[in-house]
């Protein structure tokens, strides 16, 4: 027998949850991508196992309504599959994790992940168009315009989800914020189908939303590590972890003691571009990752930092947990490199940490974001890529920076592509500020911005900032190691037309550096 149920809640509910399911489709790509990349097979995957779930609540939402045509039921389908979706962000990563390590095939391990992490909310919430229509259908005269309704309904809330979340809130908030609120406004749909003879509706509505509000996680409380799997690489054996081909280079994952190192081998057998102290996550073992962090002190209030270039995470982990409150965005040419970052040490994204597959110059340039910091640290096979080296990158760079935003760039010196950076980034920021790392190899990190501290305030500015976050590695001594930038000869203006990047990089200027 029919639950009483308005036609109008009917439809209200199936606008809504023909958005969630499209929503949280285009959500699943967030939540894979960082573990088997953005190609095609990922969305492959995706796309056949929303059409999969779909046919099977389909079937099952006919044969359910045919059985028990009771809104009671169909709320307790809708508000299962809602609670589902509240829970996801705390469990999505391990489950993806388990998958990722148990399934070599990228096609198998990427399809099984869908299906783990998509196949039952959107199963359950495709139970709800046929079982509506049987709700509302009371003769079979209006059949035809009831099914179109209730499906053409549902189909424009498919697209307004998918458009919602894709142009709104995917860059506006994170992915665990948004599955919440989709969980959330799921729980709301399906409280509303409960019959209205229930007086007490709405406390139960607002006590619901209550608790979903007070179990929502917090981006403060989210650690930006995953302590099961440093502490599973800490029980490994020293030497070599792993090697992984990616799409654009080769990783070398290797263990010393308590030390976890990438490296590229681009140069050189021993050449570590990232490492991480599995047993000490506030530590950069790593002289330039902690010079770098120098360039905090150049803004009046940093709140919004870039990194081009991820690593292993260990810089945008360090930042992110002596200031919580520092929003990062880390852009990252290669998945292969975000999905070995998270499985070999461990690193999380949270809604104040995000990992962005992109190329960094591609990400400013249909970005408008703007930051306070801008770290660039991008390194592939045959070294730095040209297009992030020219005058015309640090014009963009420069578009990007709030009024006195810093741009740091991680450089060799000691070549003539050291020189040729420094004339480069002198042409388009008035301040050039450059801080030796490590003398046998000549890294340097160039700090550079349009209107820079004088030094004087400079280092008030980061005495100022240590006493706020209490940095490990303090700011002060960092600032001291700052020399102005002085001219060196041989250096030329790389541009988009003309950047010999790895003839330049191969070429020593033949001049010192001094203070």
């Amino acid at each position: 027998m029919k639950t009483p149920v308005s036609a109008i809640t009917i439809y209200i509910v199936a606008f809504v949850t023909g958005a969630i399911v499209m929503s949280f489709e285009m959500l699943g790509s967030r939540y894979l991508n960082p573990y088997f990349g953005s190609g095609i097979y990922t969305w492959a995957a995706l796309i056949s196992t929303v059409l999969a779930a779909l046919t099977i609540g389909y079937f099952f939402g006919g044969w359910l309504a045919d059985r028990s045509a009771s809104a009671t039921v169909l709320s307790t389908v809708v508000l299962a599959a809602s609670f589902y979706l509240v829970c996801l962000p705390t469990f999505a990563d391990k489950l993806i994790g388990f998958v990722l390590l148990n399934i070599d095939d990228v096609r198998a391990g990427t399809l099984v992940a869908a299906l783990a992490v998509m196949f039952l909310p959107v199963m359950l919430y495709g139970v709800y168009s046929p079982f509506a229509i049987r709700l509302v259908l009371n003769s079979t005269e209006r059949s035809g315009s009831i099914v179109g309704a209730i499906y053409g309904v549902s189909t424009l809330g498919s697209i307004v989800g998918t458009l919602g979340t894709t142009f709104v809130l995917i860059p506006t908030i994170g992915t665990r914020a948004i599955t919440f609120a989709l969980g959330a406004a799921g729980l709301v749909c399906g409280l509303l189908l409960i019959g209205p003879r229930l007086r007490w509706r709405p406390a139960v509505l607002l006590g619901a939303l209550t608790c979903a509000a007070l179990a929502a996680p917090t981006s403060r409380a989210e650690p930006l590590f995953d302590e099961h799997v440093r502490a599973a690489m800490l029980g490994r054996d020293n030497g070599r972890i792993a090697h992984v081909e990616t799409l654009h280079t080769d990783l070398y994952i290797d263990k010393v003691g308590s030390m976890l190192m990438m490296s590229l081998r681009y140069k050189r057998d021993g050449y570590v571009d990232s490492m991480t102290n599995l047993k000490d996550p506030d530590e950069l073992p790593l002289a330039y990752s902690r010079t770098i962090t120098a360039s905090l002190a150049y803004p009046q209030d940093p709140k919004r930092l870039l990194m081009i270039g991820l690593g292993a995470g260990s810089i945008s982990t360090y930042l992110g947990r002596q200031m919580p409150d520092l929003t990062i965005d880390a852009v990252e040419v290669d998945p292969g490199v975000i999905v070995a970052a998270k499985t070999y040490f461990g690193i999380r994204e949270t809604d104040k940490v995000r990992f962005i597959e992109n190329d960094g110059r591609v990400y400013l340039t249909r970005n408008r974001a703007s930051y306070d910091v801008i770290m660039v640290d991008a390194c592939q096979r045959l070294g730095v890529p040209f297009h992030l080296l020219t005058r015309e990158f640090y014009l963009l760079v420069k578009q990007h920076l709030v009024p006195g935003g810093v741009v740091a760039v991680n450089v060799i010196g000691g070549t003539k592509l050291y020189a040729s950076t420094l004339v480069t980034v002198s042409t388009v920021f008035p301040t050039v500020d450059v801080y030796p790392v490590d003398a046998q190899e000549g890294q340097m990190i160039v700090m550079a911005s349009v209107a820079g501290p004088e030094p004087e305030a400079l280092l008030r500015r980061a005495a100022a900032m240590q006493d706020r976050y209490g940095f490990r590695y303090p700011l002060p001594g960092l600032i001291a190691q700052r020399h102005a930038m002085i001219p060196i000869p041989n250096g030329e203006l790389l541009t988009d037309d003309f950047a010999p990047v790895n003839l330049y990089e191969t070429m020593a200027t033949g001049a010192r550096r001094r203070r």
